[in-house]
């Protein structure tokens, strides 16, 4: 063998991305990653527009709630600050009424984006959830007491059973979307590492699942980061977040399985035209006229990309 590590075989997709696709992320801080990745690659690109976002219950409820244009809002206040439950702590308003105006917005921008996505990418973190009051599965604790919530591990059939319904919501609002799960190759810690290992498994047998229905695939971010990047140089100095050469060699895989070589060479010069960019000043950048007629030709054919 002339490497060291054992690589996981990818077969290209028939379902190939390319800049007239619009993108959606949606999930836990793996997604924020990559989505990241998709906007500095040129593409039109919502991610998280709630916040990040770890268990699968509190994702499909954010989807329902978007697509069916739901008014309802489960609203807390802390220290002078009002959150939702179905929001990370990000998402924050001085009053009620603000708050309240806000998630809705979120809402609809969300609602927005996938009524013209091509493909919306689903990171799921964990499938240990805490329901408040023992009912209602929240999206974050927003540092209340823990006695407000109880924790538990989220069934495998109780998830299924879900997703396929918003599957089915999807599918009818957008008949053009596909929708791509993945496993967050982050380990929840906090949960204990046998925890966290019972969890991942749970998630990977729910998506098991569900990439038998229509439109739906599953891209290997955790097993890519786990097996062929296992080695702890590829993650931050918790140990437990990917680094960023393990996230750009995690983009490079999902680039070989879904972008023909025509949409790889479209993103590498709208990455050159944004390192010239960051290296160059505007009065420098006119004087660059390779650069002004690289830049011109974008802005016509990608408008939606700024700069």
């Amino acid at each position: 063998m002339n490497q060291f590590f054992l690589p996981l075989l990818l077969s290209p997709s028939k379902h190939k991305i390319n800049h007239s696709h619009a993108l959606t992320f949606l999930g836990s801080c793996f997604s924020d990653e990559i989505g990241s990745q998709a906007k500095l690659s040129g593409f039109e690109t919502v991610v998280n527009p709630l916040g990040t976002i770890f268990n699968p219950i509190s994702l499909a409820q954010q989807v329902l709630n978007a697509i069916n244009t739901s008014n309802e809002i489960a609203v807390l206040e802390r220290d002078n600050n009002f959150y939702s439950w179905e929001a990370s702590t990000k998402i924050v308003g001085a009053s009620h009424v603000e708050i309240t105006d806000l998630i809705l917005r979120k809402r609809e921008q969300l609602r927005h984006h996938l009524s013209k996505s091509g493909l919306i990418i689903v990171t799921f973190g964990t499938a240990f959830v805490y329901k408040l009051d023992s009912t209602k599965v929240v999206a974050n604790c927003h540092k209340k007491p823990g006695n407000l919530f109880q924790k538990e591990l989220a069934g495998q059939t109780e998830i299924v059973s879900l997703w396929r319904s918003v599957l089915g919501v999807l599918n009818e609002f957008n008949p053009n979307l596909r929708i791509l799960f993945t496993v967050s190759p982050v380990r929840h810690t906090r949960d204990g590492v046998i925890e966290n290992t019972r969890s991942k498994a749970r998630l990977i047998e729910v998506v098991s699942e569900l990439i038998t229905e229509r439109n739906v695939g599953y891209f290997p971010s955790y097993e890519i980061v786990l097996d062929e990047l296992r080695d702890y140089r590829f993650f931050k100095q918790d140990r437990v977040h990917p680094n960023e050469e393990a996230i750009d060699y995690v983009w490079k895989r999902f680039s070989e399985v879904y972008f023909t070589d025509e949409t790889k060479s479209t993103i590498n010069q709208i990455r050159q035209i944004r390192k010239r960019f960051s290296h160059q000043s505007e009065t420098e950048l006119k004087l660059d006229e390779n650069t002004e007629w690289l830049l011109n030709g974008f802005k016509q054919n990608y408008p939606w990309i700024l700069w």
